[in-house]
């Protein structure tokens, strides 16, 4: 689970990072998916092993704001852009 988890979050920030330089709507889709699926899976992860929720949960929603800060900002070039 550990491992899905590492690969979902690595995957969502690098899909995230390439839509934020050239952006387009399915790479937005399938990063929110991404990161919708390492929180999901952090989620498991911090219920099966009694983790520390604090100090998980706080880098967690850190990962999942700059992913999402990231699409945010794509999304919005993307409409700029097919606006001219």
């Amino acid at each position: 689970m550990i491992i899905l988890h590492v690969f979902l979050a690595v995957a969502s920030l690098v899909l995230s990072t390439i839509n934020f330089i050239s952006p387009g709507a399915k790479k937005s889709v399938v990063s929110y998916g991404l990161a919708t699926g390492t929180l999901a899976s952090g989620v498991v992860l911090i219920v099966v092993n009694n983790a520390s929720v604090l100090r998980t949960c706080l880098t967690g929603l850190v990962f999942f704001g700059v992913v999402s800060i990231m699409n945010q900002a794509a999304s919005r070039k993307l409409t700029k852009s097919s606006n001219l």
